[in-house]
């Protein structure tokens, strides 16, 4: 018995000497470390011989250039870091994103300084250089530090020379969103929800290029925001329509609200299935090209011009008068616009309203239905006219057939 007892000390003894020699600390440097079959080993080791399962690669979704963001807040933003966050949330859902320093020759090869939207020769040229099946082009709608609120706008556009709207979303979190128990859900820094909402959009952009989801991320309907004023043409019927959305006439405070307006009609007419909306990009261009300024808004005349030029059925302006975030605890956001648009067959104005609202109307307790950010509430709002444009029926009689279902 004592001489096993013996035996095991010895044994243990010269094993523990081994691992000694072999650490770092008894002079022997570690081995290596080398891939196999997907996995890491250390060289030299008796089981690295022996094959380790590959781990199965995910495959990639799509290619896609990730364009730099662009700045709507109004404010300061560190942009980089936000891009590359982007980035990682596109490369965890699938989604082979090429962007930040591996996209710089690219825009400087081509000079391109405006990454909030894409042009017809810049898409092509994308297509063709990059091998990307799509350009992401991100805006920041609202950033607060203190206390926290973040929210982006985004829209996939074809690398080709039709540079088509493939799919567009956005989100915007306050940090008092989803308080829950005890206050555990409130949001103490920027970083989360700047990862929540990006997180949020590439799942969504996933899911639409693998058909699993829609080409566009609706707001929820509510019928608290409906338009307060509406007039709208017998001539304007379901048909499928291609859209132009140009910058709105901005009176409010916020310096960007003309273009934060215009991006949510983008988005929200691409989510109905028989409007085609032009990318912003290629219409800024043709603006630019024909050196029409709207400074002061758009002229009907102009908008007949526009039509022309670039072929299309709609065209949808505005007026911006009042866009605020709720920058302090236990205020609301405010959002009032006008918007027309004008029909280029029968060269009449088929459509206006004219909505105001704040995320707190009709909020009587526990802030239950309350809107928290300026994005959303003007998503909402939105949401109402293009859903008031795209269906002929009056809003009661859409409400009473989906109580009927």
């Amino acid at each position: 018995m004592s001489c096993c007892g013996s035996c095991s000390s010895s044994a243990l003894a010269i094993w523990i000497a081994a691992a000694l020699s072999a650490s770092p600390d008894g002079g022997e440097p570690p081995a290596p470390l080398v891939p196999i079959d997907g996995g890491v080993e250390r060289a030299g080791r008796p089981d690295a011989g022996s094959p380790r399962p590959a781990l199965p690669a995910r495959p990639a979704i799509a290619r896609i250039a990730v364009f730099p963001p662009v700045n709507l807040t109004g404010g300061a933003v560190e942009l980089k870091p936000l891009g590359n966050l982007l980035q990682a949330k596109l490369a965890g859902e699938g989604l082979d994103a090429v962007g930040g320093d591996a996209l710089e020759p690219f825009l400087s090869r081509h000079r391109i300084r405006y990454t909030g939207g894409v042009d017809r020769e810049v898409a092509a040229a994308a297509g063709s250089e990059l091998g990307v099946a799509g350009i992401l082009v991100t805006s920041v709608d609202l950033y607060q530090a203190n206390p926290p609120d973040f929210g982006a706008s985004m829209r996939l556009v074809s690398a080709d020379r039709k540079a088509e709207i493939l799919w567009a979303g956005g989100a915007a979190r306050a940090f008092d969103d989803e308080p829950g128990w005890f206050d555990l859900g409130i949001a103490s820094t920027p970083q989360l929800l700047e990862a929540e909402v990006f997180a949020r959009t590439a799942r969504a952009l996933a899911a639409s290029l693998s058909s699993h989801g829609p080409h566009a991320m609706a707001c929820a309907d509510d019928a608290r925001f409906l338009p307060k004023v509406r007039f709208r043409s017998a001539g304007l019927d379901s048909s499928e329509y291609a859209i132009a959305v140009l910058p709105f006439q901005n009176e409010s405070s916020h310096p960007d609200a003309d273009d934060l307006l215009a991006l949510q009609f983008v988005r929200q007419l691409r989510a109905i299935g028989n409007f085609r909306v032009l990318e912003p990009g290629v219409v800024r261009s043709e603006l630019l090209h024909f050196r029409i300024v709207m400074d002061n808004g758009i002229s009907l005349d102009t908008a007949r011009v526009i039509l022309e030029l670039l072929h299309a059925d709609l065209v949808i302006a505005g007026i911006v008068r009042d866009y605020r975030d709720a920058l302090l605890k236990g205020t609301a956001p405010s959002v009032e616009f006008t918007v027309f648009a004008l029909e280029r067959q029968d060269d009449e104005v088929v459509w206006e309203s004219t909505s105001h609202g704040r995320g707190d109307d009709q909020v009587l307790f526990f802030d239950v239905g309350r809107v928290s950010t300026a994005p959303e509430l003007a998503c909402r709002m939105v949401r109402a006219v293009v859903r008031d444009i795209a269906d002929p029926r009056p809003p009661a009689s859409r409400a009473a057939l989906r109580r009927r279902r």
